[in-house]
């Protein structure tokens, strides 16, 4: 076994608890994880001065409940915590989920799901949930023992805006246009600003480069997303969205630069009104800890209003994850864009697994 994750950490909220679980079942060389060693883990955080590791043979292997010992209020607490998340994730996401929960009198055991060949809305989903989880696990340093170079900023940030350009057509039902930098065509930001007029059929670009923004390479707007209309008319809903992969994404909002950075390249704006969006490989909740007054649920839910009221919609990895059969339903499988993409997604996953297991 290789020691490619950070050690669990008993103060981490519940969702990144089930994030630390879901890795451990993608180390594991048979693909599964279980209550008991979760316990383990916590019982060897908590702290030990003595030669021995803290507890015996039998504490390690036994099944949560089997043995009152094993915990006590603390790690009682924790494991439902993190058993709760899990649970969670499975209900929203049913089949998608790439991990099964299997419950007993005595604990539970958290198995990786085999591929359905046949389903490929299924597994091309499954894929997208993994790619999302490891590239939240690099950026949150809790893979510290793997390849650098696989899981350092830069690839990890390419890795997510393949998804995120992926997924994107599926929040309003249609097209979508990747301006960020660097953009796959290679052209400079006013060319670029141009395709974009030209296919969205809609705005009118100044007749020259404001001087202000002669270092501006994307203009704080990383993926554009509209509906058209079979009308062809130019008043179509248009999404401007914002791709974070780092810890810090609270903090960003495609609104911050839009009208000082964006909007400011053109005569006539290609949408007097728009929906923000962010993408996050994480999930919108990471963060958040229940109090002592009040339920998750309540918190959960306030928290959502007040993103939505900050950053507009958030998609996050549980909702990337519910794109991935309306994306195919939307340009299908064979399209070639929607092809390349999923081919580099599903290489970089196999690559990254094989890291995570030191193979």
């Amino acid at each position: 076994m290789t020691n490619a994750i950070s050690p669990v950490d008993r103060r981490a909220t519940r969702s990144h608890a089930a994030d630390w679980i879901e890795l451990k079942v993608l180390e594991s060389e048979i693909g599964s994880f279980r209550s008991s060693q979760y316990v383990s883990a916590l019982s060897w955080d908590s702290g030990s001065d003595d030669d021995d590791d803290g507890f015996d043979d039998d504490r390690e292997v036994a099944e949560f409940g089997g043995d009152p010992e094993i915990m006590d209020g603390e790690f009682d607490d924790l494991l439902e915590r993190a058993t709760d998340e899990i649970r969670w994730r499975q209900e929203v996401l049913g089949d998608l989920y790439p991990f099964e929960l299997s419950l007993s009198r005595r604990g539970w055991v958290l198995r990786l799901r085999q591929e359905l060949r046949n389903r490929s809305e299924i597994r091309l989903a499954r894929t997208v949930y993994v790619a999302c989880l490891l590239l939240s696990a690099a950026r949150h340093d809790r893979i510290p023992g793997v390849d650098r170079a696989l899981f350092a900023v830069k690839p990890v940030a390419d890795a997510f805006q393949r998804i995120v350009f992926l997924i994107s057509p599926a929040l309003l039902g249609g097209p979508s246009f990747w301006i960020a930098f660097p953009r796959p065509e290679g052209d400079d930001y006013g060319p670029a600003l141009q395709r974009l007029t030209s296919v969205l059929g809609s705005g009118l670009l100044r007749s020259r480069k404001p001087p202000s923004q002669t270092s501006n390479k994307d203009g704080g707007v990383d993926v554009i997303t509209w509906r058209p209309f079979a009308d062809g008319r130019s008043n179509v809903l248009v999404s401007y969205g914002q791709v974070a992969s780092g810890k810090r994404w609270r903090d960003k909002s495609v609104k911050n630069k839009l009208k000082s950075h964006f909007l400011k390249w053109f005569e006539e704006h290609p949408s007097g009104h728009y929906i923000p969006a962010m993408y996050i490989p994480h999930l919108m909740h990471e963060d958040l800890r229940v109090g002592k007054k009040g339920t998750w649920d309540e918190l959960l839910q306030d928290d959502a209003h007040t993103l939505e009221m900050l950053l507009g919609v958030v998609i996050d990895r549980i909702r990337m994850t519910l794109f991935v059969p309306d994306v195919l339903r939307l340009r299908g499988e064979w399209d070639p864009a929607v092809a390349l993409e999923l081919r580099e997604i599903t290489k970089w996953v196999s690559r990254a697994r094989r890291a995570l297991r030191g193979s």
